[in-house]
C-alpha cells in the first residue's frame, strides 16, 4: 500500500484526529516493546553504527548505510550491515549471497546491498533475531558492524545512533516528520520526543537554508546536511532519450524528480507500492509502455534486484555534500571513545 497523504499535511488533518486514540494506543505499546527490548541488550564486542528513522519508510537509510560501509571497508573494517529483512522468511542468521538468495528469501534491501558489495569486504546478514544475527557476524570475523534500520530494535547496544531524515519533504511545505502523529494517524513509528535518544541526524535532501552551515542543532538534534544523487556514469545511458522510469519505493516521486532534475528526458513515471514484488503482468505493461514510447526503461538498485537481469536500466545514489568529513570526524570520535 502506498502511504495515506493526510500522514503528510503540515498539519493533522480530520482523518488524522480521528485516528488520534489509536495513535495513542500505538505509541504506548511502541514505548513499551522498545523499553523491553533495551533492558538487557546485546554488546557486541566490535564498533556498533545503528542507522535509522522515526518515519516508516523512504527516509533514504540505504544510501547511508552503503556509504558508511564503503568508508570503513576502504579503512581495512570487515564490515558486517546486519538487517531484519524486510519480507525475508528465515528467523536463523545468514549471510546474503547475491548469487544464491532471492528478495523473497532475504528482502530486497539487504539483497541490493550485498549485490553492490559483492566484490567488497562487506557483509549483509540477515535475521529476525538482531542480537543472534550480530553474534554470528562477530563469529564470521566482522570488526564494525551497521545496524539497518536500527533505531527501535533496541535489543543490541550501539556506539553511535544516526537518525535519517527526508528533507525533501520540505520542497513542499511537508514536514520531515510528516504530521507528526504516530501511526495510524501520522507515519511516526514511535513518538516524536523519542528522537533524543540518537546521537545525530542525517538530512537529505533540504532546500538550502539561510545559514551557510552543514551542521545545525536543529529538528531537536545535531545534523548533518547531505544529499543524494544519482552517478554520473549511471545517467549517462539515459542521457538524449526518452525514458520510463519506475519504482516501488516508500517516496516514489523522489526518483523521478531526481531524474528530472539531471535533466533526463521522462516518457513516464509509474509508481509501485513500496517493497513491490513485480508479476508478469507487471513486466509484461513496462515493456509496452516503454515500447509506446520508444524509450528505456529505468528503476533503482532496490528494484532491479526483483526483476530479470538487464529489464531495466539501474540507476546508482552516491552520498554528497561537505558536511560529510564533519560527520565522520564527530562518528569516528564517537567510536574510539566507546
Amino acid at each position: 500500500m502506498l502511504a495515506p497523504k493526510f500522514w503528510y499535511q503540515p498539519r493533522p488533518t480530520l482523518t488524522a484526529y480521528a485516528l488520534w486514540p489509536l495513535a495513542m494506543a500505538y505509541a504506548g505499546i511502541a514505548a513499551l516493546n522498545g523499553r523491553l527490548r533495551a533492558y538487557r541488550p546485546y554488546y557486541a564486542g566490535v564498533p556498533v553504527i545503528s542507522v535509522g528513522n522515526l518515519v516508516i519508510g523512504g527516509a533514504g537509510k540505504t544510501p547511508v548505510v552503503q556509504w558508511l560501509a564503503s568508508y570503513y571497508a576502504a579503512r581495512g573494517h570487515q564490515v558486517a550491515i546486519v538487517s531484519r529483512g524486510y519480507g525475508g522468511q528465515s528467523a536463523t542468521p545468514f549471510q546474503v549471497n547475491p548469487r544464491l538468495h532471492t528478495a523473497e528469501e532475504v528482502g530486497d534491501e539487504p539483497l541490493a546491498l550485498a549485490t553492490h558489495f559483492s566484490n567488497q569486504s562487506v557483509a549483509v546478514w540477515v535475521g529476525h533475531n538482531r542480537p543472534a544475527v550480530v553474534r554470528r557476524a562477530e563469529q564470521a570475523g566482522t570488526t564494525l558492524i551497521i545496524l539497518d534500520d536500527g533505531f527501535q530494535r533496541r535489543d543490541v547496544a550501539r556506539d553511535a545512533d544516526i537518525l535519517v531524515l527526508n528533507g525533501a519533504m520540505l520542497h513542499t511545505g511537508g514536514s520531515v516528520w510528516g504530521n507528526g502523529l504516530p501511526l495510524p494517524a501520522g507515519p511516526l513509528r514511535e513518538t516524536l520526543s523519542n528522537r533524543s535518544r540518537a546521537h545525530f541526524g542525517i538530512v537529505l535532501n533540504e532546500p538550502a537554508p539561510a545559514s551557510p552551515l552543514d551542521r545545525l542543532p536543529y529538528y531537536g538534534l545535531p545534523t548533518y546536511r547531505l544529499t543524494t544523487q544519482p552517478t554520473e556514469a549511471s545517467l549517462a545511458p539515459l542521457r538524449g532519450q526518452p525514458v520510463v522510469a519506475f519504482a516501488g519505493l516508500a517516496h516514489p516521486e523522489k526518483f523521478m524528480q531526481t531524474l528530472a532534475s539531471n535533466k533526463i528526458q521522462l516518457a513516464a513515471a509509474i509508481a509501485f507500492p513500496d517493497h513491490h514484488t513485480y508479476t508478469a503482468t507487471n513486466l509484461t505493461y513496462l515493456k509496452n509502455r516503454a515500447t509506446e514510447a520508444k524509450a528505456v526503461l529505468a528503476t533503482t538498485t532496490k528494484d532491479a534486484v526483483k526483476l530479470p537481469p538487464g529489464f531495466a536500466h539501474v540507476v546508482e545514489l552516491t552520498l554528497g555534500g561537505p558536511a560529510r568529513t564533519d560527520l565522520l570526524t564527530e562518528l569516528n570520535t564517537r567510536l574510539l571513545s566507546a
